[in-house]
């Protein structure tokens, strides 16, 4: 088989795109092209291929346009049409809609997937997700050097640390031994006597920190007690000598890390808050160099119990990764949704939904994606969803069938897609602790898309900061809803609720940090969980559910009920 050229154009003849394989100049490719209409309109056989003296034409319909391959008129059919198939499917996924600004924004892509199945004229041996790992050019090595050279950096950083605290210790001892010197001259021959002299306490301000042994045999409660935090004798407006670095180290046997953090999930803290925990009878501080750091293998939010069916029952699940900056803006954002059908009563099942969406709207970043048995055609232009064969009817044993997916991607400074933003106010002190106020709300987007409402929409809003201390002070009077505990990931603050009548709010605490950067990633995990009658919120997807009905000719309204969900899968401020 030889293709000549594979292009896109329009039902007129006008190309959109070509990629030719064989020595064709662009004029001849566009005479080509703008003669295919014509050959269609008079060919009386229902094909979608069509030839002139010298070539074929191979075609598919992809809405208003054509996906088209140009070959010579010996080679095989079955194969032409079988790459036609291939050019098809790697354009509508690479797609988001089908019109031509979108073909233009993609036009790289597209002629790259178009050389990796065509070479020099003939087909290559390939599946959709071969061209698709190609496209991807995706390096394992590379991603294992960079996690190399991060710590390499990190170790640095670390022994910079290091030796500047040992050289801060020398000089503070030998401050201490000028100043008993020079106490000691004074008391003696200063007029007051050596009585005098005796009748004073000395006391050192400055201790090495004692060194914890744990004989049990346990080699990870040794270590941690080697690498435990060592509290100083004096107050808090002492040097803390001894203190190690928050941040975790990355370890090179790490599996690779993601791109945005996972959800995190806390532990039950002890019964006593501000006693460290015990590991075979001592007490020792939880060492952060065990710390477990979060990868792809973290476990997901625990699944909610099944929602009672009353009949027809429609699930909306909207799952969000995004990654916020500490001042509050939005980096990126990433929302996975779909819609999914129970129904319990063989008498409900022939039925369709109405909803309102984005299908129609050319300029919204929603990509919806219909089950295949589901009649695309009818959802796009009218916003219904119902099964491509009108005979059949929905399963009717209460087990829940996806029906809509959709999925949809912000850009930076984007708030359409992230409902709450933190910013965060950081003041460091000369003592080694941060006051931190904590700033949390609902974006404009999220409240507009949502009626006014005493409800409470987001309950138990967990804020992991990534610093594992006990001295952490909550300063209750900024917000009597906050409340915090520790775990060994850090200390997790939890919000009691966010209602749309009071979006906003803040909460103020202290920490003991050596700089700003210690207090980042902060990891925010948070769930809504409502189920309502016959109403429907508009989702981040903008899925509406109005109405269910038969599909009968009198489109009786049906009975149902609507659970909607929504989750942060990731959800992090760096």
């Amino acid at each position: 088989m030889a293709v000549l050229s594979a292009a896109i154009c329009t039902r007129g003849g006008k190309p959109l795109l070509a990629r030719q394989f064989k020595e064709l100049t662009n004029d001849r490719i566009t005479a080509l092209l703008a003669n295919l209409p014509s050959l269609i309109s008079n060919s009386a056989s229902q094909h979608t291929s069509v030839e002139d003296e010298s070539i074929r034409y191979v075609y598919q319909p992809l809405e208003e346009f054509y996906i088209v391959l140009i070959t010579n008129k010996t080679s095989n059919i079955l194969q032409d049409i079988d790459t036609l198939h291939l050019f098809a499917s790697c354009v509508s996924n690479l797609l988001r809609t089908i019109d031509e600004r979108e073909i233009f924004d993609n036009s790289f892509e597209i002629i790259s997937s178009f050389d990796e199945i065509i070479s020099l004229g003939y087909k290559e041996n390939l599946t959709l997700s071969q061209v698709q790992t190609f496209l991807e050019m995706d390096s394992h090595e590379e991603k294992i050097q960079e996690i190399i050279e991060r710590n390499k950096e990190l170790e640095a950083a670390e022994e910079r640390k290091r030796k500047a605290k040992e050289i801060q210790r020398k000089e503070l001892a030998r401050r201490n031994l000028e100043s008993q010197q020079s106490s000691t001259f004074n008391n003696v021959y200063g007029g007051n006597g050596s009585d005098s002299y005796q009748s004073q306490s000395y006391q050192p301000t400055y201790q090495p920190p004692p060194v914890i042994e744990v004989n049990d045999g346990n080699k990870n409660s040794s270590n941690a007690a080697r690498h435990s935090l060592s509290k100083p004798i004096a107050g808090r407006g002492g040097l803390q000598l001894g203190k190690k670095s928050t941040k975790p180290i990355i370890e090179s046997q790490q599996p690779l890390l993601a791109q945005h953090q996972p959800v995190f999930h806390h532990t039950k803290p002890t019964s006593d808050a501000a006693t460290p925990q015990s590991y075979g009878g001592d007490a020792i501080t939880p060492s952060y160099q065990n710390t477990p750091t979060f990868s792809q293998s973290a476990s997901p939010i625990p699944s909610n119990p099944k929602v009672p069916n009353n009949g027809i029952l429609i699930t909306i699940q909207e799952k969000i990764t995004a990654e916020l900056s500490r001042e509050g803006s939005v980096i990126s954002s990433d929302v996975k949704g779909d819609l999914q059908l129970r129904i319990n009563n063989a008498d409900l099942a022939h039925a369709k939904i109405l909803v309102k969406s984005a299908a129609n709207d050319k300029s919204s970043k929603i990509q919806y994606k219909p089950h295949p048995n589901v009649d695309r055609k009818l959802f796009v232009s009218d916003n219904i969803i119902g099964l491509k064969d009108k005979a059949k009817s929905f399963p009717s044993n209460d087990q829940a069938i996806g029906l809509l997916k959709w999925r949809a991607t912000g850009k930076q400074d984007d708030n359409e897609f992230v409902p709450i933003i933190i910013t965060s106010w950081v003041n460091l002190n000369d003592e080694g602790y941060a006051q931190v106020t904590l700033e949390y709300e609902l974006t404009s987007d999220f409240v507009a898309a949502h009626p006014s409402s005493s409800e409470n929409i987001f309950e138990d809003i967990k804020i992991l900061v990534p610093v594992a201390t006990h001295e952490v002070n909550l300063n209750n009077e900024s917000n009597e809803l906050v409340s915090y505990e520790v775990s060994e990931l850090g200390v997790i603050f939890n919000i009691e609720k966010i209602t749309i009548d009071e979006p906003q709010g803040s909460f103020e605490f202290s920490i003991p940090i050596d700089e700003e950067d210690s207090l980042f990633p902060i990891q925010l995990q948070f769930e809504i969980n409502q189920t309502e009658s016959n109403e429907s919120d508009i989702s981040l997807g903008k899925i509406q559910v109005v109405d269910v009905v038969s599909v009968s000719s009198d489109e009786e309204s049906l009975p149902f009920d609507l659970h909607y969900n929504l989750q942060s899968e990731s959800y992090v401020v760096n």
